[in-house]
Formats: structure tokens, sequence, C-alpha cells
């Protein structure tokens, strides 16, 4: 990869990266070490405690809550502190070096329950905490890694191609955490799936942090305070109409994770091994879809393709909502990855111009608080979530796998595709409202 000459700020256009040690396929390594791990731990761990263990899905529903207002207030400080970090390795490594050890560790101890801890009261306390625990290292990792983006990355071609292999390293991270964790915990238990994740997508982690090299004169320009930092951020309209549709789009990706092992267990009557089979079309679809979807922003613009993108989302949800054997389930399936793949890429390219444009106003490098405050806002998608569960209680009488009630097949179609259908087509509505040309 070339190296690239200093550039003006704001002024993308002009460069390629930071240096030749900032490898595209390097970063994207670190994405796929830290989506991987992330998804073995959002995409299992309400059915491991609900289904498994016995948690009341009530009960669930109430961490899911408070992991999500946590998550929530540490973002925006994480991201304050690291744009403000000031070290001879740079702003986000110290932060990714030392909280790399406690994200592992913390995957363990969600799956690791001990015996005393596996009755109602205790278990619950039990996963509140290392859950809590779990969110707060993950947070630290994925703001400080993310933010990196567009200061390593800059200029048009170099970001097409970072974020092309970023994305396309990302999800198949995901399809690794999603489609191998049943064929893993079947084999070796809960307990031993969270060690041997953790210990090989820790890999590619080390490798990405040691071969990142960060702007050296980002650590020039004086911190700003904490009113200062936040109030461009929060006087910029259209970052707010992004993270809106980001959440709704969130919560349809959300739900589809969480409900999928129980959809194919009660709905379509599927073997325990066929959420792997689920997952791993969705994302290899996905991940296949990426240049595509990425010709289709060069030919249709990016707020179309966006557009596109939800739509294709939103019919993933009617298809899947009308499944009652799998091979129905696998077409909405194949839908869902290609709407995942469009919203992937247009997502990045959008929160990427509007770090561009933060940074030709102010002059101020604001790259981890607006990638923490898209979490922010995105995360309230996980209090939409646990309303669904609540909600999905009181229709349909589901308590936990001790208890499903007297309809848990439609239920889970009901929460699987019902309410993705409703919010993406809020999303649909509010993306169209805003004025992406003039970006």
């Amino acid at each position: 990869m070339t190296t690239t000459s200093e550039i003006q700020k704001g002024r993308l256009d002009q460069s390629e990266s930071v240096t030749t040690k900032n490898s595209p396929i390097v970063y994207g390594l670190g994405s796929f070490g830290l989506e991987s791990t992330y998804k073995v731990f959002v995409g299992y761990y309400m059915f491991y405690y609900v289904d498994v263990l016995g948690l009341a899905i009530a009960l669930a529903a109430i961490i899911n809550v408070i992991y999500a207002i946590w998550d929530a207030v540490n973002d925006p400080l994480v991201g304050y502190l690291s744009d403000n970090t000031r070290t001879r390795w740079g702003r986000r490594r110290p932060w990714l070096i030392a909280g790399l050890p406690f994200y592992l560790v913390f995957l363990v101890l969600i799956y690791a329950v001990p015996e005393p801890f596996r009755n109602t009261e205790n278990l619950f306390w039990y996963a509140l905490v290392t859950v809590f625990l779990f969110e707060s290292a993950s947070t630290v990792m994925s703001t400080n890694y993310k933010a990196l983006f567009p200061e390593i990355f800059q200029g048009l071609r170099i970001r097409a191609r970072a974020s092309a292999y970023n994305n396309g390293f990302g999800m198949a991270g995901e399809l690794v955490g999603f489609a191998l964790t049943p064929i893993v915990y079947s084999q070796f238990g809960f307990v031993g799936m969270a060690v041997l994740f953790s210990a090989i997508m820790g890999i590619p982690l080390v490798l990405a942090i040691v071969n990142i090299s960060e702007k050296p004169e980002v650590q020039k320009s004086p911190p700003v305070n904490l009113k200062g930092a936040f109030r461009d951020v929060l006087q910029d309209r259209l970052f707010w109409q992004f993270t809106f549709v980001l959440t709704f789009i969130l919560f349809t990706t959300g739900i589809y994770t969480l409900a999928t092992p129980f959809w194919t267990k009660y709905t379509i009557n599927a073997s325990p091994q066929t959420p792997a089979l689920i997952f791993g079309i969705v994302f290899i679809v996905a991940i296949a879809s990426v240049s595509i979807w990425s010709r289709i922003v060069r030919h249709l613009g990016l707020k179309e393709s966006w557009l596109w993108a939800i739509g294709v989302m939103g019919s993933s949800a009617v298809v899947i909502g009308m499944a009652s054997n799998l091979l129905v389930g696998v077409i909405g399936a194949v839908l869902a990855g290609a709407g995942l793949g469009g919203a992937k890429v247009c997502n990045e390219i959008i929160l990427a111009k509007l770090v561009d444009q933060s940074l030709k106003r102010t002059g101020h490098h604001r790259e981890g608080i607006y990638y923490s405050l898209s979490r922010f806002v995105g995360r309230l998608s996980k209090i939409l979530e646990a309303l669904a569960l609540v909600l999905l209680g009181v229709l349909f009488g589901y308590v936990s796998g001790e208890n499903p009630g007297p309809q848990p097949e439609n239920a889970f179609r009901f929460l699987i595709s019902v309410f993705p259908f409703i919010f993406l087509i809020i999303a649909w509505i509010l993306a169209r409202r805003m004025p992406l040309e003039d970006m």
C-alpha cells in the first residue's frame, strides 16, 4: 500500500493513508476478531440464560434495559476520554491494549456460571454483573477501534478499499460468531465454547493493535473541554437523523439475532444446529453483497442505495414471518443478508462523511465522540428489544424454556417478523427525509 503526504484538515480526497503500517487488510482482521467475539455474546447469551438455565424472560428483559442504559452512559464518556488522550503510543492504542484482556476474560465469565448462582435470584444478579462488565470492556474496544477508521484511512479511494476489507472481515467475524457457536457449544459446552473463542479471536485483535500507527499530528491539537466536545455534535441535526435510522436498523438485526435460536426451535421445528445454517446464510450473502452494494452506491448514489438496503431488509421480515419450514426461512435469510450488506456499506460511508464535515467546521478531531454517540443512540434499540420481549410474554404467555406458554411458535414468529417490519418502515421514512445528496 502506498504512503501519503500530510493533508489539510478535511480535504480527504488528496491522500491515501497515514502510513504503510496501516494496512486495510490488517485493520479488517482486527474487526474480524472484535465482531466474532462480540457476536458469541450477543447471539447466544439470552438463549443460554433463558432457555438453557431457566431465567425468566421478564428478568432477561430487565437485564437488557439496564445494560442498554449503562451502555448509553459509558459510550460518550469513553469517546470523550479517547479523543482527549495524549500518549506517545497515540490516542486509541493504549485503550485497546488495556481493554483487550478484560474483553476476552469477561466473555468467558458470561457463560461460566458457578453452580451456586444457578438458582433464579442469584442467576439474575450474576448475569447482570457479568453483562455489565463485558459491555464496559466492549465499549472501550469498539469505540476506540472504530474511531481509528476516519483518521488512518483518508481519501476516497483508500477509504473505499479499507471499507470493503473492514466490512468483509467484520461480517466474516459475525458469521463465525453466529454460525459456528452452536456447533462449538454442542461439542464443548458453553464454557468451552467461550474459552475457545476468546483464545483464538484474541490473536487477530493483537495483530491489528500492534500494527496500527496513529497520525501523530492529531495529538498536537489541544484537548477540547467536555462541553465544547459535545456541543458541535449535539447541534449536528443530520447526525441525529442518521442515528435514529441506525437505531431502527440495529433493532431489527438485534431482534433477528435474539429470536433466531427460538424461532428455529419453536416456529419451524428445526434441529439445534439450524441457527448455524441461518446465520451462515445471512452473513455469507452479506459478505458477498458488499462489492455489489459499493457499485450500487456509485450508480444510484448514497441515499437511494441506503433506501434500497432498508427496503430489502423489510422484505426479509415479511418472508420470515410467512415461514413455516426451513426452505422459506432460508429465502428470508438470503434477503436479510443482502439488506444487511447494503446497510453496513452505507452506514459506514455516511458516518465517515459526518466526521469529515465536523472536522471541516471546527478543526477538531471528534471521531471518538461521533462513533460513541452513534453507539449511544443505537443502544436505545436494546430498550426497544426489551420492550418487545416483555410484550411477547403478555401477548403469548412465553415465560422461559421451562414454561414456554401455549403457543411459542406464534410468539417467536411475531417477534422475528412483525416488530422488525414496523420499525424498518419507520427507518425508511426517516431516511427518505435526510438530505444526503448535499454531503
